[in-house]
């Protein structure tokens, strides 16, 4: 529950020419808390981008051969392009036929920085050395030193030097670099050619660059007047089907489309490919980012559940384009879809377990779209893999059992044939043409899935986070803490299992986190083990062995310290054997800010000349509930223990009490940073006055049993 302040921070502000700067340093202070988050955001979709666009692309237009079967999905044509025969540059260059015509751009100051920075170092050389190096940079640079390799190679090279200027030379005058160490190993004595190579290495740079974009240019209108067998395949066109034996027609197509695909500018192209990759996962994730946050009411500063968030998707998209990348080559012996055993559905299921069904939906949405980025079928794989996540996220609402577990990859299995038949019966409208080898495959990527529990624990560690996994093993009443209770404050155990049993009730009827209540509930008073027969509920069974209120002999403060200090000690019982922070949060916040009024109270009549009160000695130390699971942990404490000392507890008084006790600590502002609304708050009042009036049953009085006498 938010309360409004009655003076706004424009009336704190003071004058209005301060009001700019005090905005700004508002603005400010938030931007800080949102850096590190920001910083995560930013580093995810960098390197998820990087790895999606780093194995996409069409290795399918280098690795097959001629005479084989083409065992790649159908090729379309993606653009349309001129087939040519024999001329091939880029990736392929190695094929380029035995006689071509080149073109560089020629710059000759290179020669001339080249000679500039031997000449610096030129005087450490001996005079033989310095003889070698002149021979080298006349044999290099008398026609052309290249950036690609040329020898073997039949043909001229066109070198242009501007706009204007061009030379035309045979290729084999000039020198690449196995030209040029041809050179050496022939025409340089053998104790010297270590250092010549030095230098060639240190020193020479190319002053002949290789253009491909003039060379294909050349060659698209050299084909167009000259090779009869020139045709166009337009975009959409089928170029080879799966199965299909590769002709030298289909290579020539396959080999002008390479051909097209280097002519693009690819650096250009791969950049603005990675910008457009960055705005999609950008997108996808600030929306999984912003739910999150949204659903589960975190502060900017917990950077942790988002790097939990993130790092489960960074491994997901970095497993499945490692997984793309090595399917495309196991895909030459198989027919088999293989796209399908990738188990994407493992990364929402995590988020699920972590965090909630809302939130793991979401994630099913936005990281299956980024997945199906790099498969093969993107919108079947989105269709079958996307929804059946969508769809076992659900059934993890509730994971009190480990069949649980197992029931939802049952759903997820189901999930998977029921989209995988129904996307292709819609595709294609005939059981014939259903690639069934999928469905096993599909059972596989489900037990694949089974990975998922012994994961639970390797993140729970990694991130120091908790999951319902390890609430469920928390609920065994035979853990330390809660058998140390059992014998040394008996009465706490029995209002701690009273609590926990409110708090799961009260969590299911207004769509709470029931396990992590219950939880929070069993362990919320462990602090009084420090001095149990301090408490009323164990005093009352300490004193039937002769001992009377230790209170007694205390002052009011002293008194009031003990209370206080079960919950700093809760807090160090709770590191100790590391209960979940959402454990050790309801230990912090179970009576949030609350006055120890008994003690205040009694203070107050027995010293009343004393210097001015402390009420801070009489305060519990907060912070507030910031959870639903930590209202509800307040109200249920409050409630269950103080119910137990009403005189009369009719049906009509425990309403009442119910009522008033939970009004109070609203207006007190204990509730002021719970995401409460209004009606959850009633709900909560109807919750616990019915367990409250179960717990509190009433029954007849027997009758005194009559005496009878033995008659004589």
């Amino acid at each position: 529950m938010r309360r409004r302040s009655s003076i706004t921070t424009l009336e704190k502000s003071g004058s209005k020419a301060e009001r700019p700067l005090l905005a700004f340093r508002s603005m400010d202070s938030n931007l800080k808390r949102w850096l590190p988050v920001g910083g995560v955001f930013l580093g995810y979709v960098l390197l998820s981008s990087g790895a999606l666009l780093y194995w996409y692309h069409p290795v399918y237009l280098t690795q097959w051969q001629e005479g084989e079967v083409w065992t790649y999905r159908d090729l379309f044509a993606p653009f349309e392009y001129r087939v040519f025969r024999g001329t091939q540059e880029g990736q392929a260059w190695d094929s380029l036929g035995p006689s071509l015509t080149l073109i560089f751009e020629r710059d000759t100051s290179v020669k001339q920085r080249v000679i500039q920075r031997l000449n610096e170092v030129s005087p450490r050389f001996s005079p033989s050395l310095r003889s070698e190096v002149a021979r080298l940079l006349r044999y290099a640079y008398r026609f052309g030193y290249v950036d690609v390799p040329v020898a073997g190679k039949q043909g001229q090279a066109i070198l242009r030097e501007g706009p204007h200027t061009e030379e035309v030379l045979p290729l084999d005058a000039l020198v690449d670099n196995q030209r040029l160490e041809r050179w050496i190993s022939e025409t340089v004595s053998e104790n010297r050619q270590d250092s010549i190579r030095w230098v060639v290495q240190a020193f020479l740079q190319p002053d002949c660059r290789y253009d491909p974009n003039a060379v294909h240019e050349l060659l698209q209108a050299t084909a167009k007047q000259a090779s009869p067998y020139s045709t166009t395949v337009h975009k959409g066109e089928l170029i080879v089907r799966r199965g299909q034996l590769i002709s030298p027609e289909v290579a020539q197509k396959l080999r002008s489309l390479s051909l097209a695909y280097g002519s693009l500018h690819p650096l250009r192209s791969r950049l603005l490919s990675f910008l457009g990759l960055v705005g999609l996962v950008g997108l996808l994730t600030f929306i999984a980012l912003q739910y999150l946050y949204v659903a589960k009411r975190f502060q900017p500063e917990e950077v942790r559940p988002v790097l939990l968030l993130l790092s489960v998707f960074l491994v997901t998209i970095v497993g499945a384009s490692l997984f793309v990348h090595f399917a495309q080559r196991w895909t030459e012996t198989t027919q088999y879809p293989l796209y399908h055993l990738f188990p994407v559905a493992l990364a929402p299921i995590m988020v699920a377990i972590f965090f909630d069904d809302r939130v793991g939906f979401i994630s099913a949405i936005t990281l299956g779209a980024q997945v199906s980025l790099v498969m093969e079928e993107p919108v079947e794989f989105f269709f079958v893999h996307g929804l059946s996540s969508m769809l076992v996220v659900f059934r993890l609402r509730v994971l009190q059992r480990r069949s649980h577990f197992l029931y939802a990859l049952g759903t997820l299995a189901l999930g998977y044939w029921i989209t995988f038949l129904g996307y292709h019966l819609f595709r294609t409208g005939s059981f014939e043409t259903i690639s069934w080898a999928g469905l096993p495959l599909l059972l596989v990527n489900v037990l694949l899935c089974l990975m998922g529990y012994p994961l639970v624990y390797v993140l729970e560690r990694l991130f120091r986070m908790s999951s319902d996994v390890t609430f469920l093993e928390l609920l065994d009443l035979r853990h330390p803490l809660l058998r140390q209770l059992a014998e040394k404050a008996p009465g706490t155990y029995q209002h701690s299992l009273a609590v926990a049993e409110l708090a799961e009730v009260a969590a299911q009827r207004i769509g709470a986190h029931s396990l992590k209540a219950r939880v929070m509930g069993l362990f919320h008073d462990i602090g009084k083990l420090e001095n149990p027969s301090y408490f009323i509920e164990n005093i009352s069974a300490i004193s039937q062995g002769g001992v009377s209120n230790p209170h007694y002999y205390l002052s009011p403060r002293e008194s009031a310290s003990i209370i206080r200090r079960h919950v700093e000690y809760g807090v160090e019982l709770a590191k100790k054997y590391n209960l979940p922070p959402e454990v050790l949060g309801g230990i912090q916040t179970h009576h949030g800010t609350t006055w120890i009024q008994y003690f205040w109270e009694r203070q107050k009549r027995e010293a009343p000349q004393e210097a001015p009160l402390v009420e801070e000695e009489f305060r519990y130390p907060g912070p507030l509930p910031a959870t639903k699971e930590e209202a509800i942990l307040m109200l249920a404490d409050s409630l269950e223990a103080s119910t137990r000392a009403l005189p009369d507890p009719t049906p009509e008084n425990l309403r009442a009490h119910v009522r008033r006790l939970i009004q109070q600590r609203i207006a007190e502002g204990q509730l002021d940073r719970a995401p409460l609304t209004f009606e959850q708050v009633r709900q909560l009042e109807e919750v616990f006055y019915e367990n409250l009036l179960n717990q509190r049953h009433t029954r007849i009085p027997y009758p005194e049993p009559a005496l009878f006498q033995k008659s004589v």
